[in-house]
């Protein structure tokens, strides 16, 4: 029943908006949302973010990504929190987090797929340590990372 209910709430989100930003909302990550990602973001690179609510780490990286956002408007950031976007509360709290970054745009969050399975569906390599970012190019090549994002490490993946 509370499964219903929270996946009642989901959909009632997805009608109305959840924040002050309308259309910019948290979207489910899947599976296959990866490709989906990767095929919007053809020939520009981005960096893709993984987080979630209770790493401190990754909070210190949001906000250092927000700042370099806000002085290099072309960069792009993509974030997935591993938080189950199936919890009300947690949603709410996700949204909250990235309304007050300016990062809502390209926002994810981990859908109803086992959480090991949307883990390897963003790397197979990947354990689940926290933050983890994946840096871009604009031939969609990768690079992933384990640690705490810094303003020096965004210049030198822009000077790339």
């Amino acid at each position: 029943m509370r499964k219903l209910i929270a996946s009642l709430l989901v959909a009632l989100c997805a009608l109305v908006p959840c924040s002050a930003n309308a259309g910019q909302m948290l979207q489910a990550f899947e599976p296959d949302s990866l490709a989906h990602i990767i095929g919007t973001q053809k020939g520009n690179p981005f960096i893709l973010v993984v987080w979630s609510l209770d790493c401190v780490y990754c909070q210190a990286s949001l906000k250092a990504l927000a700042q370099e956002k806000r002085k290099h408007k072309d960069l792009t950031v993509v974030t997935i929190s591993t938080d189950a976007v199936d919890d009300p509360e947690a949603v709410a709290l996700m949204q909250k987090r990235l309304d007050a970054l300016g990062m809502t745009r390209h926002a994810w969050a981990f859908g109803m797929a086992p959480p090991e399975q949307l883990r390897y569906a963003i790397d197979p390599r990947w354990h689940g340590e926290k933050p983890r970012s994946y840096w871009f190019n604009a031939r969609g090549e990768k690079t992933a990372y384990s640690g705490v994002i810094t303003a020096e490490m965004i210049g030198r993946f822009a000077a790339r």
